[in-house]
């Protein structure tokens, strides 16, 4: 997965999980410090929005960078269309998390979870997700 910050253009790549349990009406992608320190943003931008999330560990304090990246999937035969997503900066996060309103997004769907196995919405081929 490529994500670039809209601020100042730095890019990485990195990999990614989709987390249906990651539930929001807009495309949310969830960084640990270290991924938004290489994005420029960590520590916390001015413009940062503080919020409380709710976890399946409980609540947390982080924050939103709204529309702060540009996320784009990276398979070894093609790559996605861009999408404008909202960073979410999560200190107790070790890897980036893709919410199910991105994942749409992304045209990204899930066919056996603990396999590892998906596909975009528009082709047939399976693809194993990658380390």
């Amino acid at each position: 997965m490529e994500l670039k910050s809209r601020r100042n253009s730095r890019t990485v790549t990195t990999t990614a999980f989709v987390n249906t349990g990651f539930m929001s009406e807009t495309p949310d992608i969830a960084l640990p410090p270290i991924v938004a320190e290489q994005l420029g943003l960590w520590p916390r931008p001015c413009d940062a929005l503080l919020v409380t999330l709710e976890t399946g560990g409980g609540s947390i304090e982080a924050y939103i960078v709204p529309q702060g990246l540009t996320v784009k999937v990276i398979a070894q035969d093609r790559t996605s269309r861009e999408v404008i997503a909202n960073a979410l900066v999560n200190p107790h996060l070790d890897d980036v998390l893709i919410g199910d309103a991105l994942a749409e997004e992304l045209d990204i769907q899930i066919l056996y979870p603990r396999k590892g196995i998906w596909r975009f919405a528009d082709e047939e081929v399976m693809r194993k997700s990658e380390d």
